[in-house]
């Protein structure tokens, strides 16, 4: 079996049956393609050919991609593809080694959440002009990223048939195809109604479009539209803040905690699979007990 014969099928695999999102699959799909592009220059085209590489010649190819200015997290996500392709390969019979998994995983730098302050994101969230569709449809989309942790990937593509004003709850389908129930805010709801009543007052033709948020042609709002609309208002109220779409989802989960919610209740409103990826906000939280503790206790002070 060819290389590329191979890497289109892992790549087909992990979009249909494991699920994985369609940017990551394009990220591996890049991150093969580099390598397959060394191995060809190396004369090996064949499948089979995978497990006769030695660690050297690994160490080599990925010696060669830092220095061309690959990043650890970047590499360790090439590896992770790399791996996962070897694994493919031994699982349907084409190899029966893999030489990768000798190979030690770059270590990443822990790289905490930034949050915003709360008073930050409410300046941030009344920026827009809600006397304008525009800005009411922006005021929505930022006070459901705060107030209810979407990604943005999940605000653009939530559906009207996912809202449920009665109980105040969106029906969200995140990675992997996940679902899980995230609350609103009485304020969410409020401008959520606001919003679907101009939308049909403004684009009637859009009837039969189920994406909730459009752009200024009656089209889905995309992912890229967001974080434009994001940037806009970064730079016209505070461009200290220097805001990414994520840090809304930062910030949501960073104030829950601070203000006492239970770990596992985030947990169930980020959709996160695992606890412990949830609990790298708790880090954020911590430092903020810590700044309380020394500011507040008479022994904890620092001396003069």
């Amino acid at each position: 079996m060819e290389l590329s014969l191979l890497t289109e099928k892992f790549l087909d695999y992990l979009g249909k049956e494991r699920r994985l999102s369609p940017n990551t699959v394009k990220s591996y799909g890049t991150d093969l393609k580099y390598f397959l592009n060394w191995l060809e220059d190396r004369n090996i085209q064949s499948a089979q050919q995978l497990e006769k590489l030695t660690l050297s010649q690994l160490r080599s190819y990925w010696t060669a991609r830092r220095a061309a200015g690959l990043s650890a997290r970047s590499m360790r996500r090439g590896q992770s593809a790399l791996k996962g392709l070897m694994q493919y390969a031994i699982k349907h019979g084409i190899i029966n080694n893999d030489p990768v998994k000798l190979m030690d995983m770059p270590k990443m730098p822990e790289n905490l959440p930034k949050a915003i302050s709360e008073e930050e994101a409410a300046l941030f969230i009344t920026s827009p002009d809600t006397s304008t569709f525009q800005g009411i449809r922006d005021r929505t989309i930022l006070e459901l990223l705060y107030g209810s942790g979407l990604r943005v990937s999940e605000a653009a593509s939530l559906k009207r048939s996912s809202i449920n004003r009665h109980d105040k709850t969106l029906r969200i389908t995140g990675k992997g195809e996940v679902s899980r129930i995230a609350p609103m805010t009485d304020i969410s709801l409020e401008y959520l109604t606001l919003y679907l009543d101009g939308r049909t007052a403004n684009f009637p033709e859009s009837a039969d479009i189920e994406e909730v948020f459009l752009n200024r042609f009656g089209k889905p709002l995309s992912v890229r539209g967001i974080a434009k609309m994001i940037d806009k208002y970064s730079r016209k109220t505070a461009s200290y803040l220097k805001l990414t779409p994520h840090q809304f989802r930062h910030s949501f989960a960073t104030h829950l905690l601070n203000n006492g919610a239970d770990i596992r209740a985030v947990q169930e409103m980020l959709g996160h699979s695992s606890l412990s990826t949830t609990q790298i906000y708790t880090k954020i939280s911590k430092e903020k007990l810590m700044r309380t503790y020394k500011n507040a206790h008479p022994r904890a002070k620092k001396r003069d």
